[in-house]
């Protein structure tokens, strides 16, 4: 019995010298650089942007008018879906000798209308009659020269045909001879008409 006690005893001092649980809440005061700070993460997203396709400008094509008794090329910007009517139309609408210092006209009747057909390279040209009206030989040589030479620029068409009212027609070639109804004409036709260098002085129209 007094051992048992002895061990209690002991027991008890033992505890009472032993650390005590702190059960008080402490606030801490000093907080690791960084880790008390909030931060914000923003995406910024492109802005789109849109073309009008009615005034967007994807190609460029040669139309071919008189200078001086011979061919020169003028540039025209089209659109993307451009046809070879479309270049047609576009021949035949622009008259350069109307232009105040211009270096160029249209040997090309205003009366004539083409239609154009274009199957396996091969464009077919159909004209009304106003194509057998022109006076001369060699403004005839440089009309078809106009059509062929800006047709045979467009990708895809490497030779012209030429009817008038469905019926095939014969047609001058560049250098004087004549291809006859049904033959094709091509670039290499008409080439020697071509300007070899430009005009040094804007073409006098007679009215």
């Amino acid at each position: 019995m007094p051992f048992v006690l002895l061990v209690l005893f002991s027991i008890s001092v033992m505890s009472a010298c032993g650390p005590k649980p702190d059960t008080t809440a402490h606030i801490l005061t000093d907080v690791p650089f960084g880790l008390d700070q909030t931060t914000t993460t923003s995406t910024t997203m492109p802005t789109p942007t849109t073309t009008d396709p009615e005034f967007e400008l994807t190609n460029q094509i040669s139309l071919y008018y008189v200078s001086t008794n011979r061919l020169m090329s003028k540039p025209q910007n089209v659109k993307q879906e451009f046809t070879a009517q479309d270049a047609i139309n576009t021949l035949l609408t622009i008259r350069p000798e109307s232009e105040d210092g211009s270096y160029s006209r249209s040997a090309i009747p205003k009366s004539l209308s083409l239609t154009v057909e274009v199957t396996r390279g091969l464009a077919v040209v159909d004209a009304n009659k106003s194509l057998l009206e022109i006076i001369t030989t060699l403004e005839q040589r440089l009309a078809i020269g106009q059509i062929v030479l800006t047709l045979t620029s467009l990708p895809g068409i490497g030779q012209v045909l030429f009817t008038v009212d469905g019926v095939p027609q014969s047609v001058p070639r560049g250098a004087g001879d004549t291809a006859k109804a049904n033959q094709p004409v091509a670039y290499d036709d008409y080439v020697s008409l071509l300007l070899t260098s430009s005009p040094s002085s804007p073409l006098f129209i007679a009215p």
